[in-house]
């Protein structure tokens, strides 16, 4: 009777190894694909991760050149608009007032 309970233990215990290796095998296997397109996925995330910084910092040159150009051309509208009361100011000296009809010409 001890020598069953012995044989059925060390049945037992060679089973569940064997069980647990095997299970290791086929489970390892399938952590290992796992592991590698998770780094893959990790690689792609870091790729994307820097290609949105690179075209933030792309759109923020952008935009700060446009808003260079904006306060360019509000200066420039605004000398235009100086020169043109200059110059309208200066054609309104330079016209002579309108001749008043003499008493003595016909009409």
């Amino acid at each position: 009777m001890a020598r069953r309970l012995r044989m059925f233990t060390l049945g037992l215990l060679v089973g569940g190894a064997l069980g647990a290796g095997a299970g290791y095998l086929y489970w390892g296997r399938q952590v290992k694909a796992f592991n590698e397109r998770l780094a893959g996925l990790e690689a792609s995330a870091n790729q994307i991760q820097s290609e949105r910084e690179r075209l933030h910092h792309a759109l923020d040159d952008i935009l700060r050149e446009r808003r260079e150009m904006v306060e360019t051309a509000e200066h420039l509208r605004t000398q235009v608009e100086q020169q043109v009361h200059q110059l309208e100011s200066l054609a309104r000296d330079l016209v002579p007032p309108p001749a008043a009809p003499e008493a003595g010409a016909a009409p």
